[in-house]
C-alpha cells in the first residue's frame, strides 16, 4: 500500500523552490542592471497573501523605466495573463510595482523608498538576498 498523504507536501515544496528560483532570478537581473539596495524578502510566515517582496531602488527615473522593461522582457512570459502590475512605460510615480501573485516586485525611485520604507512595514520577513 502506497503512502498517498506525501504528495501535497511534495507539491508544496516543489511550488516554493520554483517560486524561489524565480524570486532569485529576478534579483540577480537587477543586481546585473545595478539596481541599488536589492532587498528579497520571504513574507510567507507575515502575509497570507503572498510569499515574497522584491525590493531594488534605481537611480533615476530613466533607470526605473530600463528596470521595469528588462523585467518585462526575460520574465514577463511567467506573469499572469493580463495582470502584472505597472506597466514599464508608468514610471513617473517612482514606483513601480511588478505582480507576479507570490512575488511582487517594487521598484523605487531612492526618494520614493525611503518615502514608502516597506523594508520597516515588512521587517518581521526573512531576508533571502540583501540587508535591511
Amino acid at each position: 500500500m502506497t503512502n498517498k498523504t506525501a504528495a501535497p507536501e511534495d507539491k508544496f515544496q516543489q511550488e516554493r523552490a520554483a517560486r524561489e528560483a524565480l524570486a532569485f532570478g529576478l534579483s540577480d537581473l537587477l543586481e546585473d542592471k545595478k539596481a541599488g539596495n536589492v532587498l528579497l524578502l520571504d513574507l510567507e510566515h507575515v502575509n497570507p497573501y503572498f510569499s515574497i517582496f522584491l525590493i531594488a531602488t534605481a537611480t533615476s527615473q530613466v533607470q526605473l523605466k530600463s528596470l521595469t522593461r528588462d523585467i518585462y522582457k526575460q520574465f514577463g512570459d511567467q506573469l499572469p495573463r493580463g495582470q502584472g502590475g505597472s506597466g514599464p512605460d508608468d514610471v513617473s510615480s517612482g514606483w513601480v510595482i511588478v505582480d507576479f501573485i507570490d512575488i511582487v516586485v517594487h521598484l523605487f525611485t531612492q526618494e520614493k523608498r525611503e518615502f514608502y520604507n516597506l523594508e520597516r512595514l515588512w521587517g518581521d520577513g526573512k531576508i533571502l538576498r540583501g540587508e535591511l
